[in-house]
């Protein structure tokens, strides 16, 4: 979606019922951009109560400064380790896989990363670049990117050198977590 301007964006949000956040991207210096994320607290309550915990939280256990350790091309991005930033990071809780509602049917799909079996999400969340079906019924989807900016934004990393474990070169940090709108 696209708005004419900042208060225009606020009047749709509260239209909507749902949960609105955004964080920027940073490498290095770099701003990369801002991405603004619609929570689908309707669909996934669960779910969405633990990532905004983590976009409020300060101190250890937050997104604030924590990196984008992976990049898939044509797959997604994915970030969230709140522990030490690896990718590898166990945060001490999981959460149950609350639906399978959202399809990952688009770019822009907001989802909890899991350790590859049921109910092992905790804090890691990835970000569709394309539609990726063989996620849907595996991995939780409870969201999406609300603006181009944001689509423009994740776009870029997918051209971002890696190292051979798809780690941004150099790192790409979330910085400015924010609520834009919470009903």
């Amino acid at each position: 979606m696209e708005f004419e301007n900042a208060d225009a964006m606020l009047e749709y949000c509260k239209t909507t019922g749902r949960t609105y956040v955004a964080f920027n991207l940073v490498q290095t210096t770099r701003e990369i951009g801002s991405v603004v994320l619609e929570l689908y607290t309707d669909i996934a309550p669960a779910t969405c109560a633990n990532f905004l915990r983590l976009i409020k939280a300060g101190g250890q256990h937050t997104y604030e400064n924590s990196p984008i350790h992976r990049v898939v091309k044509t797959g997604w991005i994915q970030g969230g380790d709140v522990v030490d930033g690896s990718g590898k990071g166990d945060p001490g809780f999981t959460l149950p896989d609350e639906t399978f509602a959202v399809k990952h049917d688009d770019k822009g799909i907001l989802g909890m990363a899991n350790k590859g079996q049921p109910h092992t999400a905790a804090s890691q969340f990835y970000i569709t670049l394309s539609p990726l079906p063989f996620l849907d019924g595996k991995r939780v989807a409870f969201g999406k990117v609300l603006t181009l900016e944001g689509l423009e934004c994740i776009a870029k990393l997918e051209n971002l050198q890696t190292y051979i474990n798809e780690r941004p070169v150099p790192d790409v940090l979330i910085t400015n977590c924010r609520v834009l709108y919470e009903p």
